[in-house]
């Protein structure tokens, strides 16, 4: 699941956010009329399974090693992290500009916050990913 939206935010990043990054009322006019069917916030579907894997991935393995327990601690307390840094900075920016009232000037400059901060979001995903995968690893060489 931490592939999935690790994956997602890069697709998200590179292909789709690209086309409005330029913070113009017209490019962002044609974001919100791609996105006439569905919205962005649909990828929280991936996030709500992320976050109901780590906490089931942290109950299975609560009798084992202090490292595994540590590490999927670290992941269930990253996606928390990723989930409230979402809802209280780009979820605000998101319903800003679905909106029909754009001012330029103000547009532009949440076009540049939402950019610049998705850096941070999207290495808080690869912190995630990496824990759950170094778990995972961690897991099997226990095993054996």
């Amino acid at each position: 699941m931490w592939f999935l939206l690790f994956g997602g935010m890069l697709f998200d990043m590179l292909v789709i956010a690209v086309n409005w990054k330029s913070g113009n009322i017209e490019d962002i006019q044609h974001w919100h009329n791609f996105f006439r069917i569905t919205n962005p916030g649909d990828y929280f579907s991936v996030k709500y399974g992320v976050l109901l894997f780590a906490v089931v991935s942290l109950i299975a393995y609560r009798n084992t090693s202090k490292t595994i327990r540590f590490l999927l601690t670290i992941g269930l307390v990253v996606i928390f992290a990723d989930m409230a840094f979402t809802m209280l900075h780009f979820v605000p920016i998101n319903i800003y500009m679905s909106t029909s009232n754009l001012d330029p000037v103000l547009t532009q400059q949440k076009a540049n916050s939402w950019f610049t901060l998705n850096y941070l979001r999207i290495m808080l995903d690869f912190v995630g990913l990496y824990v759950a995968a170094r778990a995972l690893h961690k897991s099997y060489v226990e095993i054996a």
